[in-house]
């Protein structure tokens, strides 16, 4: 077995465990699986709990009577839809680059943008309660950004199962990180994410907008250690603030494997 640097041998196991049992129950109907209700259920959810993060002033779910943020929830929920659509159409491992990046940052927030792709930022900025600052356009232009590029591109060449895993939350933890565009930061690194998950046959991580604190507390930390410990030369170190970010997100990726492993048994 090959042992993860960033995650619990016990939840590396169980993640592959589920993965395979999906696998072996029956190889030829395996998309139609991840086609299924229980999949696009935990897609939706994925989606709508995204968006509420980064918008907990607005009241989801849609049931609640005379949301004045209704329209706007429902305007970001289809981007972010439109947004994933395109991505899994378009996503080709062995040809990572930027431009895919802009792509999807242009659908998550089509009204920001002038043109038809997304703008990286060309001022500085802060994220409320971060403890770090994230780089200054001419890095995130001239050195974040192609490093990114090249060192994910190398990632997700791997076919192991749990690497799909780690390059997906590796994609969300440095988007995050680095936060290239004016707005929506959080759902395009959740949803580049998710993208690599599902050329995979991964489905989505859930993560619940009443863990908003403890996520974003977990990505402050792992974006800490990063700067402190770490650099693009010596991407060999996992820092602990990292290996606790990515155990978060895998466990959430393992509970949504315990949905369809269920799902699975229940059809047949």
């Amino acid at each position: 077995m090959r042992h993860s640097k960033y995650l619990p041998d016990s939840l590396e196991q169980e993640i592959i465990d589920k993965y395979y049992f999906i696998l072996s129950r029956d190889p030829s109907k395996l998309r139609l699986l991840f086609e299924k209700a229980e999949r696009r259920a935990i897609e939706k959810m994925a989606m709508i709990h995204s968006f509420r993060m980064e918008h907990p002033e607005l009241r989801v779910p849609f049931c609640i009577p005379r949301n004045g943020g209704r329209r706007n929830i429902k305007k970001g929920l289809e981007n972010l839809r439109g947004a994933f659509r395109w991505g899994s159409r378009n996503f080709n491992p062995g040809d990572f680059n930027e431009q895919f990046l802009r792509e999807i940052a242009y659908r998550v927030l089509p009204e920001i943008y002038q043109g038809s792709t997304a703008e990286y930022r060309n001022t500085g900025t802060n994220i409320t309660g971060a403890t770090t600052t994230p780089p200054y356009p001419e890095k995130l232009i001239l050195k974040e950004i192609p490093a990114f590029e090249r060192s994910l591109k190398k990632r997700l060449v791997s076919p192991y199962p749990t690497n799909a895993v780690e390059n997906a939350i590796y994609a969300h933890f440095h988007i995050a990180r680095i936060h290239p565009f004016i707005d929506g930061n959080g759902r395009t690194a959740r949803l580049v994410q998710d993208v690599i998950l599902n050329k995979s046959s991964f489905p989505p991580p859930v993560i619940e907008s009443g863990e908003r604190d403890t996520y974003y507390s977990l990505l402050d930390k792992a974006v800490y250690d990063w700067k402190s410990q770490n650099n693009w030369n010596a991407e060999g170190l996992v820092t602990e603030g990292e290996r606790a970010f990515y155990t978060f997100m895998a466990g959430k990726i393992n509970v949504s494997l315990d949905k369809l492993a269920c799902a699975y048994s229940h059809s047949h």
